[in-house]
């Protein structure tokens, strides 16, 4: 019996605390919280692998990684949020580690850049 294909079979997380954080005498230091898994959405991730650039703004590009597919109704990730998709829905089995780049919430689904 052949195996049933999942429209979105990966899982997309964002990244909450556990980020260096500036003080007031401008030293770096780890964030006292713990770093924490916020569940978004399922998801596809496609990677990139032929070195697809976008603009960011302010003429400044960046190399994509890779591409998340998600469904419609997702929630929007804001530019610059830290995001893991990962194979499991415990967010251990991490495919990809970064930042959103672009988000794009279009009419049948979304995407999103890392």
């Amino acid at each position: 019996m052949a195996k049933r294909v999942e429209q979105y079979p990966h899982y997309l997380f964002a990244v909450v605390g556990g980020e260096a954080v500036k003080d007031e005498s401008g030293s770096w230091s780890d964030d006292e919280t713990p770093r924490q898994l916020k569940f978004l959405s399922r998801c596809r991730e496609e990677a990139d692998g032929r070195g697809t650039e976008i603009s960011v703004g302010g003429g400044k590009f960046h190399k994509v990684t890779s591409l998340v597919q998600l469904p419609k109704g997702a929630p929007i990730v804001e530019l610059g949020s830290p995001v893991i998709v990962a194979n499991d829905p415990e967010g251990d089995n991490i495919r990809i580690q970064g930042v959103c780049l672009k988000f794009d919430p279009a009419q049948l689904h979304s995407r999103l850049w890392v």
